[in-house]
């Protein structure tokens, strides 16, 4: 399906879920889509506060390895804009997320700057009044794309893992199609993707090297399939690369509810089993 090769999880989720869309969602795909392209990184640091005090880890989030090749959509830039400032700053795990989370503006502003990419304007209805309301309306046109998106994600989750084992090019072309809405997959196995090999990825780059039809960063997520970056020197103790993803989602989401039930705005709604939510 050649829009899922073209636009973000985020965008996907706003096509999919509307006026739905929670805000953690949208921010969270977004930095898990950036971490995968890695144009951004996650390190840990061992560190004693004080002498007295016992060694302790740090997660940190600092700009990745294709972070100044990357050409970024509008709902990326609060992801990116501290490393444009000073692209060798390492900022604390838990301060990215509260950082990204104010930078948001809250879930109506957020999801009006993923409205506004070029990809899916002809989806959502831009009428004065739903403007003015940041209302979230498909057109006809958003609806059968909707439906479609669906039904592609549904038979690829079906089959993903099946084809990882046994028909690794189909497997490729298929993630080559969806790009980071592997994210949204529910039954994607991502050990499996170290099992794609090298020579298969670059016969693929050459033969997508110059089609229009995939957008120019499947090229980052390639890179994501033959080599075992997102682990080098800082993630050796991982039990594996699956549950590394898990592991950094949920932690995004502990880090989001603390991040939306200390603020009073429309985005504290989204957070679960947090008693200082007042709204």
């Amino acid at each position: 399906m050649k829009l899922l090769s073209k636009i973000t999880p985020a965008e996907t989720i706003l096509i999919r879920d509307c006026g739905n869309a929670q805000l953690k969602s949208l921010l969270k795909f977004t930095f898990m889509d950036l971490l995968l392209k890695k144009v951004i990184k996650i390190i840990e640091i061992d560190k004693q506060p004080h002498p007295r005090d016992d060694i302790r880890t740090y997660t940190y989030i600092e700009s990745g390895k294709n972070f100044a090749k990357y050409t970024h959509k509008s709902h990326e830039l609060i992801f990116l804009s501290p490393f444009k400032k000073e692209e060798s700053i390492q900022i604390l795990f838990k301060h990215f997320v509260k950082m990204i989370y104010d930078a948001s503006g809250g879930k109506k502003s957020y999801r009006e700057s993923i409205r506004s990419s070029k990809e899916l304007k002809s989806y959502f209805n831009q009428s004065f009044f739903i403007y003015l309301f940041r209302l979230i309306r498909l057109t006809d046109d958003g609806k059968r794309i909707k439906q479609e998106i669906a039904s592609y994600l549904q038979e690829v989750d079906k089959l993903i893992n099946y084809l990882l084992e046994n028909d690794k090019q189909k497997a490729l072309e298929l993630l080559i199609t969806i790009g980071g809405n592997i994210f949204l997959l529910k039954n994607l196995n991502f050990d499996l993707l170290k099992k794609l090999d090298k020579e298969l990825i670059a016969q693929q780059k050459e033969l997508y090297g110059d089609a229009d039809d995939h957008d120019d960063s499947w090229y980052l997520y390639a890179d994501s399939y033959d080599e075992n970056y997102l682990f080098d020197n800082d993630f050796e103790d991982s039990d594996s690369f699956d549950s590394f993803f898990y592991d950094t989602m949920n932690s995004f989401d502990s880090e989001f509810d603390a991040s939306s039930c200390s603020s009073y705005d429309d985005g504290c709604s989204s957070c679960g089993g947090c008693g200082g939510c007042g709204n």
